[in-house]
């Protein structure tokens, strides 16, 4: 994979033209103050603000990271700006109405970052891909949790960010704050990632376990719902579109390759035999519902049986993980316990704390 090529991290005023590489970038970026804005203020966003605020201090000790939050916009209560900072109790409260839609706030607020954190629509990537492209445009460092973006306009998204000298990075896309982007920056710096293997959807994977104990599809469901794991509506997850995006954006951003959702061979869980499930689990193996993809390769989503104490055999309840192939370091796992929403904020900030540092790009073929 290639190297992140250096640049600013998205820190404002004339500190951009004195910016010439990593360590400089760095530097510079430690001392200024990150105007921070919220597209979304969902479950995710809302537990990042306060992650943020409880760990303002130690941010600004370890890493010279300061912050303020100026703008919070959401597709029910509008935007939210204050060039001066937003108070931290009336933001957690909801306590605003009206203001600029969103897309119109990111063109326009007082913010060098942002955090793209609004419900996915796994068959367009709208409107979140409008919001990423509007605050790139203005040389705006982008975070992203949404997976949209990513599965449909990945290339040309980060060419854009490159151009304008921004940063924009989203390991909490594919699985919470699992390292995979990450792993492959730290771990791979020379040579490519030749195919990947990975249980990336929590619900699937709880409610396909309960199935080869003979449990009901519909009642292990309820379950995982009332256990917060699936969502109310968990249609995304169960017929694999959650998993077929994360495939979409691996695929591409690990490989360098051009797919669509519409590319990857899906199978939805409800497609999946229960008697061969437990016929599997009899004979020795685990089936899991997961994405794999291969350079150059297909993707697809749907289930694989692995032996007996293998790694993703090993992924119980909601757990998540994935193997990569490598050229020359072999094959990488990692793995994440039972993530929730706390995990995915983390994710986000560890890029917001990259960007600053001045890793403002994951690494990736796209940028060849």
């Amino acid at each position: 994979m290639t190297p992140c090529p250096p640049g600013s991290g998205g820190v404002r005023g004339s500190s951009r033209a004195h910016l010439t590489g990593r360590t400089g970038s760095a530097r510079v970026a430690r001392m200024n103050e990150w105007r921070i804005g919220f597209a979304g203020f969902g479950n995710v966003n809302r537990a990042l603000f306060r992650m943020l605020e409880s760990r303002r201090e130690e941010l600004r000790a370890r890493h010279g990271l300061r912050f303020r939050v100026t703008m919070i916009a959401t597709r029910r209560l509008g935007s939210i700006v204050d060039a001066g900072g937003i108070d931290a109790a009336a933001a957690a409260e909801g306590a605003w109405r009206g203001g600029p839609e969103t897309l119109a706030a990111v063109r326009e607020a007082p913010i060098d970052l942002l955090f793209e954190g609004t419900t996915l629509d796994p068959r367009t990537g709208q409107p979140a891909t409008d919001h990423v492209r509007a605050a790139l445009e203005r040389g705006v460092s982008v975070v992203s949790a949404n997976k949209g973006p990513l599965a449909f306009a990945a290339r040309d998204l980060l060419r854009l960010a490159r151009a304008r000298g921004a940063g924009f990075r989203f390991e909490s896309a594919v699985a919470d704050c699992l390292p995979i982007f990450d792993l492959c920056e730290v771990a791979v710096p020379a040579g490519r990632v030749t195919a990947y293997r990975g249980v990336l959807n929590s619900t699937s994977n709880l409610v396909l376990q309960a199935m080869t104990r003979g449990v009901p599809m519909a009642e292990a469901v309820k379950d995982a719902q009332a256990r917060g794991i699936a969502e109310a509506e968990p249609s995304h997850d169960l017929d694999g579109w959650d998993q077929t995006v994360k495939a979409v954006i691996l695929s591409n951003v690990l490989f360098g390759q051009d797919l669509r959702p519409a590319d990857v061979e899906r199978t939805p869980l409800d497609a999946v035999d229960p008697g061969w499930v437990r016929a599997e689990e009899r004979a020795g193996s685990t089936v899991r519902l997961a994405a794999s993809g291969e350079s150059g390769g297909a993707a697809r989503v749907g289930p694989l049986s692995f032996p007996a104490g293998s790694f993703l055999a090993s992924l119980a309840g909601g757990s998540l993980g994935i193997e990569i192939e490598t050229e020359m370091a072999g094959t990488l796992r990692v793995a994440g316990v039972d993530p929730g929403v706390e995990h995915t904020a983390y994710g986000m900030l560890s890029d917001l704390v990259a960007i600053h540092l001045g890793r403002r790009l994951i690494p990736t073929p796209l940028l060849d």
